[in-house]
């Protein structure tokens, strides 16, 4: 197996150097919407940190591997601060990121908002050559490891209602790599995001949740996750979907105390390379102080202050002001 992976690292360098790295994407993209799109901060909790983590196609060797970060604190009524961080390896590359993130938000009325989003941070990207594994020992090119800092950023757009959410983003502005012409400032290869989600309450006892996150990028297929979820008795929440790859998605989740939030997924491929490539597992773990969950549990998250109303609210500034 080893040798028929070595076979395959002068394509991979052709590809990180034309296309730049290949974006994240997580089956349970509703626990980390701000590791997608900075203006989808606070929009849990006051204060909250998130973690996830990807094992994609158990088993192979050299398979991508990927953990994120993504915490966020609501500095006052229209703002909020927060870090992203993920470390992505598949084979001998690795990519470490980390990113700063200020959001701005402006609240229409008691149940909608719109949110935007900018972050700033660095990536590191490294060919870890020295550790390949060699039929013929002694080759120079396999001597060294490879690994570069360079500048990235992040824009994004999130609207909030009080049962609906949309929001679209564009995770990395500047196309990262250790080599190639199209490295840099490169909107033709920009990768964009766009994830949408509804509640419906179908009962006391009962919460349909379908979400859906869909990533575009020039000459590419569009990749696109669609989930159902319910929510069972505020706490459990099952969830059902396919993405596009020819992949079924099942995954479960729970909610402790308002405050923790833990989850798991797993991907299982339907097309021709299923036995090939194996399963896809995700854990998550979430901390809220607390989450907007109110009575409705892990399936409504509101944007409350602590005395129960909406934050800044400019029609009734407007209101009283006369206007």
């Amino acid at each position: 197996m080893q040798k028929y992976f070595l076979i395959w690292i002068p394509f991979a360098f052709c590809f990180f150097g034309v296309y730049a790295q290949n974006l994240y994407r997580f089956s349970q993209f509703n626990s980390v919407r701000s590791l997608y799109n900075p203006a989808a901060m606070g929009a849990e909790a006051s204060l909250s940190c998130d973690l996830i983590y990807r094992n994609q196609w158990a088993g192979v060797d050299g398979a991508p591997q990927t953990a994120g970060f993504t915490g966020s604190y609501d500095l006052h009524s229209g703002m909020a601060v927060g870090l992203n961080f993920y470390n992505d390896r598949a084979g001998l590359n690795q990519t470490n990121s980390f990113t700063v993130n200020y959001c701005y938000r402006v609240e229409f009325n008691d149940q909608q908002s719109l949110s935007f989003g900018l972050g700033l941070g660095a990536d590191n990207i490294s060919w870890n050559l020295g550790e390949a594994t060699l039929t013929q020992t002694g080759d120079p090119a396999f001597g060294a490891s490879h690994s570069v800092f360079r500048f990235n950023g992040a824009v994004g757009l999130f609207y909030k209602s009080e049962r609906f959410h949309a929001g679209v983003s564009i995770p990395q502005l500047f196309q990262n790599s250790i080599s190639g012409v199209e490295k840099g400032f490169r909107p033709p290869r920009w990768h964009y995001y766009a994830m949408t989600g509804y509640v419906a309450e179908l009962s006391d006892n009962f919460t349909l949740n379908p979400q859906a996150l869909v990533k575009l990028t020039l000459n590419a297929p569009v990749q696109a996750d669609v989930i159902l979820r319910g929510v069972f008795s505020n706490i459990v929440g099952i969830s059902l979907g396919y993405r596009t790859e020819y992949s079924l998605i099942a995954g479960i989740d729970f909610e402790i105390i308002r405050r923790l939030r833990l989850g798991y997924a797993f991907n299982h491929d339907v097309g021709k390379l299923a036995r090939t490539k194996g399963m896809s597992h995700e854990v998550t773990l979430g901390i809220g102080v607390p989450y907007y969950s109110g009575k409705d549990g892990i399936g409504q998250q509101r944007y409350y202050n602590k005395k129960g109303g909406f934050r800044t609210n400019f029609r009734r500034k407007a209101i009283r002001r006369g206007r």
